[in-house]
């Protein structure tokens, strides 16, 4: 057997390959990583079921880069990215240095669109199954939404614009904006805002709601926001979160499950001076009532207090009536009484001159007398025994004396 040096070896492998695949193929796949220097780079890989099953390198040289990428990107608002299914038309290649490769010579959008569009229906289906993609939209929009948690680059045109609206807002409403640094585009926004997230839920306590904004001209990379995971931290976020990621073509799952959706940064401004102005409006309008129906309520207990002091009027005055004739019923009644009492203080006076001739005093002083023995008057001789002591009482004293004999006088029939 000979022995063959390993540039033998891949030379041979290598004319084996353009020999056997002198054709190109139309291949899909999911992109695992892109590394664009000048030429682009990919690493392709084949899933089933979450499991790579097969993978391959890949390159776009930079003069067909170029055309592919700007017709790709125009057409399905995202440029070639990790995570994304392409249908490519491609040539197998290999090299004695670098192995192994396909030569892709040309990328078709609409399968690209197609598969986008079915990940986000997935995407959402899960979130729908596991009840969480109504759960922000459930949480209760703040009635004066002033403590704005913003996620958001800092050198972002959208967050800039979002900025200007709400500070230089023509009703004078002061806002405290805390900007949660995120990247908003390529292969690490999602964790970047999906971090920013959690710092917001941290912060709960002193904010209202949170903002995602994001701006640009043109078409950018909108893949991240089809995210599970990004969507699943909208979900279980504890503050209502208003979406503005400076789109107009399809929703997202991140405008899907936010509480409420705006165009541009601009439009969520808009939104949350809208809250605030539509509150003022509200206490504004209830202060008018208030004020109105005070007044009503007044007039008509003037009116109540009126019609009672006509009425209590006339029915003092009948009240005063009846007791004037009252009154004088009760006048007459007592004179009439009076008159009684009089004539029975006569009728009185009467038997009393009477009563004082019948008393016992004035009997005696006419010469007459009573005995007591023991204590009782004596009314007959027979109550009366021999020896027994008498106390006789006369007009000016009493007499003292012993019952020596007594003798019974006989009433004639």
């Amino acid at each position: 057997m000979d022995v063959l040096s390993l540039y033998e070896l891949n030379t041979l492998i290598r004319t084996l390959v353009e020999t056997s695949f002198d054709r190109t193929f139309l291949v899909t796949a999911e992109i695992a990583s892109c590394d664009v220097k000048n030429h682009c780079y990919l690493v392709l890989v084949d899933k089933k079921e979450d499991s790579i099953r097969a993978e391959i390198r890949a390159v776009i040289w930079a003069n067909r880069f170029r055309s592919i990428s700007r017709v790709f990107e125009k057409s399905t608002g995202a440029p070639i990215a990790r995570g994304i299914k392409i249908l490519f038309e491609a040539e197998v290649s290999f090299h004695e240095r670098y192995g192994l490769k396909l030569n892709i010579l040309n990328i078709d959008p609409s399968y690209t669109i197609g598969e986008l569009a079915v990940r986000r229906k997935e995407i959402l289906e899960r979130l729908s199954q596991e009840e969480l993609i109504d759960r922000n939209r459930e949480q209760e929009f703040p009635l004066v939404p002033r403590r704005i948690g913003i996620i958001s680059s800092s050198s972002s045109a959208g967050y800039d614009d979002l900025m200007n609206h709400l500070t230089g807002n023509a009703y004078g409403y002061m806002f405290t904006c805390s900007l949660y640094e995120a990247v908003m585009q390529g292969d690490r926004a999602e964790a970047s805002i999906i971090s920013a997230m959690k710092q917001c839920a941290d912060d709960a306590d002193s904010l209202d709601l949170v903002v995602i904004v994001r701006g640009g001209g043109g078409q950018t990379d909108l893949h991240c926001f089809d995210s599970y995971e990004l969507g699943k931290a909208i979900a279980l976020l504890p503050l209502p979160v208003i979406s503005g990621i400076g789109h107009h073509r399809d929703i997202t799952v991140v405008d899907e499950v936010s509480n409420r959706r705006a165009k541009t940064p601009t439009a969520v401004a808009d939104m949350i001076l809208a809250a605030v102005r539509d509150y003022e409006e509200n206490i504004d309008t209830l202060a008018q009532n208030l004020a109105h129906g005070s007044r009503n309520l007044t007039l008509d207990l003037n009116r109540g207090l009126t019609g009672l002091a006509r009425r209590l009027e006339g029915a003092s005055g009948n009240a005063q009536l009846q007791s004037h004739h009252l009154i004088s019923t009760c006048v007459k009644g007592l004179k009439f009484a009076v008159k009684l009492l009089q004539n029975e203080k006569m009728v009185l006076k009467s038997k009393e001159g009477i009563l004082k001739m019948l008393d016992p005093k004035h009997v005696l002083k006419r010469g007459y007398s009573i005995s007591y023995n023991n204590g009782k008057a004596v009314k007959s001789v027979s109550d009366l025994r021999k020896g027994d002591n008498l106390r006789t009482v006369v007009y000016d004293g009493e007499i003292i004396s012993s019952v020596s004999s007594k003798k019974k006088t006989r009433r004639k029939k």
